[in-house]
């Protein structure tokens, strides 16, 4: 009986290994998903009932273990160095000129994509994968074997009974990353190699089994088989089965007429033909299903290889041209963890400060702890940073690690008020309501420019009064004396008085501005609206949040009612309900209400005299304007005028307001054949009022 268990456990991981190559490898299905699925079960479920058959080359390994691994830190066999780089023709000309000056041996070159992923080591021992490493700082890096084995595309076992260890970089590919970075991830991934980094370093392989991990393999270092050039170590890896990446460069001044390589998409050509090659292949850059970042060039002879040899840092013998201009390079000082005003953690790092788009950058955000390890990003680190949207600086990739080879890690307790921190989605929070830097982020919003705009409450100044006790909520902002600041430095009759006139032209803001700016969790200027629209009041809301909808079998719960409000959904009415009934909301609006600000819904009859013209129009607005600073303001004319604003550029989009640095919102809108309105064009149209139809045609 055990040995037609071990027979039949053996023919099926046979027959799933040759499924697999045909989809994964070749592309070329030859069973069923159903085929492929049946068969795949029985084989868990026999290794399941007999433990003693299942080896690590199984095919579920892949399956991926609910068992939390701590990611250990291991040292690398064999050299993981970075590139050096070029970001000009004539910089790579001159690396070409020189190399080939250095040596009297046949010079070739080979062209890569430099892919955009995660680097790591395969490690495989008598034919079997036993481990899988990160680049870590090139010397040590952290043990991911259970995680990788998770990827379809990596072989658990190959024909090779020698030692070998493989490089090569793990991604994801682009419609994939859009499809999960804006389904689940909340946006905060910035690229798809953040979202591949963080992926296989998961502390549970069953997660990173979640998500569709590729790798392009690049190069084998082997302890026995004696191989002369890149092109034979790539011919070697095809043969084994490795993923290779089929956009391959042979330039040869030699062998040009006479060389083919067995790659779908290869060329070959003089090494005087390279700089056409690379400007074609620049153009074909955004076709790619995957990220590339520039093109690796690297010197095909080994033997000229050991003889041009290593920097400290980098070998001599490849070079990585860079697509992109060069980000700002520099050194991870530091790093604070801010406590925003709904309790979200965030680290910023702090920067040995450097010039970048114009302006000296010594901070940037680094998110949350998902991001931080998904750069594997620690103090000490030399870091590419950018400026996303040319707005927000952020830490982007680590180009060389510094004396800890593992990721920074936020401590478990809030650094304001020292309550345990707790994980919710992506992101640390602090639960404590009464945190004092969530209390002092709360005054903060409140006061803000695009919220109540109390321009002479500003940072430091809210900072001074919360620290002396003088504000702690935002009533408090309206029953304070602020003549009492007299007495301390810096504040003069003439400062007071622009405070006190601040404080009491903010009572003048409509309800929709007041509701949005009392910092309630997912309350904001979106909801705000549909509930001003829909509510001519506060009292309004308040009463149907406490409804009891125990004493009408027919009538909706409150949570119901305003779920079925167009632009609601059953989360944000549970927010709703939530906010509308705690006490703490109820004192607040109470005593602001006290205090004269608005909270009722007042009719301009001038407004409803205005013509609708926009009305039917969905609107994304992207980039940055001179007349509309900040973009609220283009947003509030469009819906003076009907119509409707979105956040994300969809079908249902019928228009795009671009500004400069209008990002990929762009590139979607005119993929989708929306209507792009530059902001001259928007500010006449506005101006003459005209009818829809004379300016927006909705075809698209």
């Amino acid at each position: 009986m055990s040995d037609e268990v071990r027979n039949k456990i053996e023919e099926l991981r046979e027959k799933i290994n040759l499924a697999n190559k045909a989809y994964y490898m070749e592309s070329k299905p030859i069973i069923s998903d159903i085929e492929y699925d049946g068969l795949f079960d029985t084989l868990l479920q026999l290794e399941t009932e007999h433990p003693q058959y299942k080896t690590p080359d199984s095919p579920t390994a892949r399956v991926g273990s609910d068992i939390v691994n701590e990611l250990p830190e291991k040292e690398h066999s064999i050299p993981v160095l970075s590139l050096d780089k070029c970001y000009s023709i004539d910089s790579l000309e001159n690396w070409i000129f020189k190399n080939g000056q250095k040596t009297t041996n046949i010079f070739e070159l080979i062209v890569e994509p430099k892919i955009d992923g995660a680097g790591i080591v395969l490690y495989y021992e008598n034919g079997i994968l036993t481990g899988a490493l990160t680049r870590g700082n090139g010397y040590f890096g952290n043990d991911i074997t259970n995680n990788v084995k998770t990827i379809k595309t990596v072989p658990l076992k190959i024909d090779f009974k020698e030692k070998i260890a493989i490089r090569g970089e793990i991604f994801i590919k682009k419609e994939d990353f859009t499809i999960y970075n804006s389904k689940y991830a909340d946006g905060i991934y910035s690229n798809p190699r953040n979202l591949a980094s963080g992926c296989v370093r998961r502390l549970r392989s069953s997660e990173t089994a979640l998500f569709p991990l590729n790798i392009f393999c690049y190069e084998a270092f082997l302890e026995q088989l004696k191989i002369e050039s890149h092109l034979e170590n790539l011919l070697l890896l095809k043969k084994l089965g490795f993923p290779l990446n089929d956009e391959i460069g042979f330039f040869s001044d030699s062998r040009v007429d006479t060389t083919t390589l067995p790659f779908k998409n290869h060329f070959i050509g003089k090494i005087s033909e390279m700089n056409g090659y690379i400007k074609d292949f620049e153009k074909k850059r955004e076709s790619l299903p995957y990220e590339i970042d520039g093109i690796v060039i690297k010197i095909n002879d080994l033997a000229t290889r050991a003889e041009l040899g290593y920097t400290q840092h980098h070998p001599r013998w490849a070079i990585a041209y860079k697509f992109d201009a060069p980000l700002a390079e520099t050194t991870l000082e530091s790093i604070d963890v801010q406590v925003g005003r709904g309790g979200r953690i965030t680290p910023v790092a702090n920067l040995t400060p450097v010039e970048l788009s114009g302006s000296v950058i010594s901070r940037a955000t680094l998110h949350n702890q998902d991001y931080i390890d998904s750069l594997t990003v620690n103090v000490g680190d030399l870091v590419n940073i950018s400026k996303r949207g040319d707005v927000i600086p952020a830490v982007e990739k680590v180009i060389e690690k510094g004396s800890s080879p593992s990721p920074y890690k936020i401590a478990d307790a809030c650094p304001s008020c020292k309550s345990k921190l707790v994980k919710e989605g992506a992101h640390l929070f602090c639960l404590n309501e009464e945190c004092p830097a969530r209390l002092l982020g709360t005054l903060q919003f409140f006061v803000g420019r695009d919220q109540m705009d109390i321009e002479t409450l500003g940072d430091k100044t809210l900072e001074f009064l919360f620290n002396k006790g003088f504000v702690r909520y935002i009533y408090d902002l309206y029953s304070f004396d602020y003549r009492k600041l007299l007495n301390f430095e810096g504040f003069k009759d003439k400062k007071i008085d622009n405070i006190i006139f601040s404080i009491e032209k903010s009572k003048q803001k409509d309800f929709k501005t007041v509701i949005s700016s009392l910092g309630l969790k997912d309350i904001g200027s979106k909801v705000a609206e549909i509930l001003t629209k829909k509510f001519k009041n506060i009292d309004e809301i308040v009463n149907i949040c406490s409804s009891n909808a125990g004493s009408d079998l027919f009538a909706p719960s409150p949570e119901d009612f305003f779920a079925n409000i167009d632009g609601i959904g059953p989360i944000t009415a549970s927010l709703i309900v939530k906010h509308f009934t705690n006490a703490k909301t109820l004192k607040l609006i109470q005593k602001l209400k006290e205090a004269g600000l608005n909270f009722e819904t007042k009719i301009n009859e001038q407004d409803q005299n205005i013509n609708r013209f926009l009305s039917g129009t969905k609107w994304v607005i992207t980039g940055s304007f001179e007349n509309f600073n900040p973009r609220e303001k283009a947003a509030e004319l469009i819906k003076k005028y009907g119509g409707e604003t979105v956040d994300a550029v969809s079908s249902k989009t019928t228009h795009l307001l671009k500004g400069k640095s209008p990002g990929s919102k762009l590139e979607k809108a005119i993929k989708l054949k929306i209507n792009i309105v530059e902001e001259a064009e928007f500010l006449l149209i506005i101006e003459r009022e005209k009818a829809p139809s004379q300016f927006f045609g909705t075809e698209k």
